[in-house]
This record gives structure tokens, C-alpha cells and sequence, in this order.
């Protein structure tokens, strides 16, 4: 399958970054009304153990315009927008195939995309292509009337700020906790520095620690974009039920209230099962996602 007539395909580089970002968001804008990708969010991907790219993201363009994308992650996670004013005349489904084709070389069994639930025209182009449910994944929010309680960690339990001697540790215990999910892939602690303590603009203050006798059990990396948005957030097994993940996010709300925002945001999925402790303490559910995956 060709490009339509005048446009080109081509991998991304640094220079295009800022133009896919803005792209991209358009059609967040015109899909949902919300913007939701940043420069450090592919920055971080495109850092990540094992990203090739020269050959893992592409974009097509009409002259210097960029009117289509689509990355690869991890072997198998693929992201595809197309400009509006180019939907229906195949671009998407080049990209997708790109996706695959790409899946393909680098011996993934797999390729999947997360999909907006609003999205019924992707839905039903995935469908035809063979694509299945594979999960589902939520953003939810936590709206600030007025100014949370301060955290109250449980005895035994200090937060406190990212040290820079923290890094391997912290990031292991992200590891540990994230590799209980059923079929997940390990990811490479290069990997998660390029997603946390390497990504575009991070301060120490963002990854919040929880330490109990200087052994790190619990950790959340907060971005501010517009937002605190809580990134990663993990608990250590043998410090679970005690309140530890309730004390991270009550320092997610207070900052995020602090800094003049209205809510604090996450993402969680149906691996993971902690949908329930979310809505327990009061976030709800803004936007609903399926994961659709179709097999090579």
C-alpha cells in the first residue's frame, strides 16, 4: 500500500519533535478536547533500552508539513495520529501497517494500540484489521474544592524528595512492583531512567519517596503539566494495605492544589486492579481506554 500522491514518509528526527508534539495534539483537541502528549513524553520513549530511531517512529508530511506519526515501544506498543484535515484517504492505515511491519522485524509476536473509547471510528478500522480487546485503561481524576489534608504517612514511614543516590533503588522498586502484572515485559533500568529521573525537566521534588529505615517501599513521580499528574506510582508487596500509596497521592493533591490546579490525574489499567483504591478514596473515572492487539 502506497502513500497518497504528494505525500512522503520518512523516520523523525530531533528537529521534528516539537511539530509531532503539535500535530499530535490537534488531534487530541478536535478528538476529546484535551491535550495529553508533551515534548519530555517522547523524549522519554524515544529513550528507552532498544528504541532504533532511525527506524522505530515515523512521520509522513506533505512538503515540511507533518500531517501523520507512529512510534513503536517496547517491541510491540504503537502510537498512530493523522492530522484531521488527512483522515479517509489512508494515511492511518499505512501508519498501521508501518506499525506492524515494524512489530514484525524486531520478532515481536505482537502489536498494540490504547484506544479512546470515544474513538468509534478507530475502533471500528481496528476491528476490520483483525484487532481484539486485549484490556482496558482509565485516566482518572481527583477534583480540589478546597485544599486537601497534608499526607499522614503510617508509623515507620518518612516522605521525602529523590536524593540522587536513590535512583538505582528507586527505580527497582518500580520494577519490582510494576512485573507482578500478568504479562508484562521486563523494562531495563536504562529504560527507566529516561522515563523518570532522565526525562525532560525533572527535579528532584518530583519523585516522592516513601522510606521506611532507609529502605525505599514506595515511590510516585508527579509531573506538573497544567496538572499533577501522578506518572508512576508504586508500592514495595511487603508494605502494602498500610496506607503508603494513600500518602503519596495525598502529596500529589496538595501540591497540585498549592500550585492553583483544579484536579490531579493518573492512569491505572485492568492489570493491575487498583481501579477500586482509587475510587475508594475519592479520584473518578474521566476517560475510559480499551487496549486493542492483534497477533503476528
Amino acid at each position: 500500500m502506497s502513500l497518497p500522491e504528494g505525500l512522503i514518509a520518512r523516520p523523525l528526527t530531533d528537529a521534528d519533535l516539537d511539530a509531532t508534539v503539535a500535530m499530535a495534539n490537534s488531534c487530541e483537541l478536535r478528538d476529546t478536547g484535551e491535550l495529553m502528549l508533551e515534548r519530555a513524553d517522547l523524549l522519554a520513549d524515544a529513550g528507552g533500552d532498544g528504541f532504533d530511531p532511525r527506524a522505530d517512529w515515523v512521520g509522513v508530511f506533505e512538503d515540511d508539513r507533518i500531517v501523520g506519526w507512529a512510534m513503536i515501544v517496547q517491541r510491540r506498543r504503537a502510537s498512530v495520529d493523522v492530522h484531521p484535515d488527512f483522515r479517509g484517504r489512508g494515511v492511518g492505515t499505512w501508519l498501521r501497517r508501518w506499525t506492524e511491519d515494524r512489530a514484525r522485524a524486531v520478532g515481536s509476536d505482537g502489536v498494540g494500540q490504547t484506544i479512546d473509547d470515544r474513538r468509534s471510528e478507530v475502533i471500528t478500522l481496528l476491528t476490520i484489521a483483525e484487532y481484539a480487546p486485549t484490556g482496558t485503561s482509565w485516566i482518572l481524576r481527583m477534583d480540589h474544592e478546597d485544599r486537601p489534608q497534608p499526607s499522614e504517612p503510617p508509623d515507620g514511614i518518612q516522605l521525602r524528595a529523590f536524593l540522587p543516590d536513590d535512583e538505582d533503588d528507586v527505580l527497582a522498586m518500580f520494577e519490582r512492583a510494576f512485573s507482578e502484572w500478568a504479562g508484562r515485559q521486563p523494562t531495563p533500568l536504562d529504560s527507566w531512567r529516561s522515563m523518570v529521573t532522565q526525562r525532560e525537566g525533572f527535579e528532584s521534588e518530583d519523585l516522592v519517596l516513601a522510606v521506611a529505615d532507609r529502605r525505599i517501599v514506595g515511590g510516585a513521580f508527579l509531573i506538573d503539566a497544567d496538572e499533577i499528574w501522578v506518572d508512576k506510582l508504586a508500592v514495595d508487596r511487603a508494605f502494602r494495605h498500610r496506607g503508603v500509596a494513600r500518602a503519596l497521592l495525598q502529596t500529589a493533591f496538595v501540591r497540585s492544589f498549592d500550585r492553583g490546579y483544579a484536579w490531579t490525574s493518573l492512569s491505572t489499567d485492568s492489570t493491575t486492579g487498583a481501579l477500586s483504591l482509587y475510587e475508594r478514596i475519592g479520584m473518578r473515572i474521566h476517560r475510559s481506554f480499551t487496549q486493542y492487539g492483534l497477533d503476528l
